[in-house]
């Protein structure tokens, strides 16, 4: 009951993952969550309890051990969580794979485990990977070959340059995945995603296993050019000035982080000094991976 559960981002494969595509999801430790009995005195630990109690409702009690989690929720359990609720850093994620880990009376193999994380994390989004939540219970990056073969990988990444700008402003991912859906309906669109950002995509993922910095840059901002053209309305309007103007100048680099709409942006630059970030992006919440 003391371990932690961190978000998860997604550095690579957004959208692309649905059309063939590699993606590359890792741990976020600097936010996280983990379970508490303290007394239900905050309105977000009521948020919490009472969330619970909804899951526990509409769960199945094929994969839990369902009469000790209804038993714990009945004492005042509630999910003690300092990653935001929808933007895209999986706190639902975070959140199944703490009631997996917990309250799971067997456990498999890793696909087993995505299988089963999907369906519990089906409650929050109707349909889960269950990507964010293994992200979470494993806390090493994943390497996502397709939807039916993910690989854990060890060695450890070189991710200095990355950051995450909060846009200060939620997200639903459902929506966005349908306006894509619809979008791949354009012949134009689908050939661009499959021989364009599917292909850039690919290629910055073995940029950043091989530790290869001159060329993870160059891929970076190809893809980020192709959802500034192609994905206008996951871009939230706050953020289309700073994209623009790393486009052009080639400071930096903005891209989705996960659905886009809101939530966090991801960002890459290796030039820059924290400090200079920051005042180039202020007002906006910087992060550093």
């Amino acid at each position: 009951m003391l371990k932690s559960f961190p978000a998860k981002i997604l550095l690579l494969g957004e959208y692309t993952i649905l059309n063939g595509s590699k993606a590359l999801a890792v741990p976020y430790n600097e936010l996280s969550g983990k379970w508490s009995f303290n007394p239900l005195n905050e309105e977000a630990a009521k948020i919490s309890h009472a969330s619970l109690e909804a899951f526990l409702e509409h769960t199945s009690e094929q994969y839990l051990d369902y009469p000790r989690l209804k038993r714990d929720i009945q004492n005042g359990l509630w999910f003690d969580s300092t990653i935001p609720h929808g933007f895209g850093l999986g706190s639902s994620g975070a959140l199944i794979s703490a009631i997996y880990e917990t309250y799971a009376p067997r456990r498999g193999s890793l696909m087993e485990d995505k299988i089963a994380l999907a369906r519990l994390e089906d409650y929050f989004h109707g349909s889960s990977s269950g990507i964010d939540p293994l992200v979470s219970l494993i806390q090493k990056p994943l390497l996502i070959h397709n939807f039916d073969e993910v690989e854990i990988y060890s060695e450890k990444l070189n991710l200095n340059g990355f950051f995450l700008l909060n846009s200060n402003k939620p997200r639903n991912t459902g929506p966005l995945v349908s306006i894509y859906q619809e979008k791949m309906k354009d012949p134009e669109f689908k050939r661009g995603c499959a021989e364009v950002l599917s292909r850039e995509v690919n290629f910055a993922i073995a940029a950043i296993l091989k530790d290869d910095r001159s060329n993870l840059f160059h891929h970076l901002w190809l893809i980020s050019k192709f959802q500034w053209e192609y994905f206008p309305e996951m871009i939230p309007t706050q953020m289309r000035g700073l994209w623009s103007k790393g486009l052009e100048s080639g400071d930096y680099i903005l891209k989705l982080c996960g659905a886009g709409g809101g939530g966090y942006i991801l960002g890459f630059n290796d030039k820059l000094s924290n400090m200079e970030k920051i005042k180039l992006f202020d007002p906006h919440e910087l992060r550093e991976l």
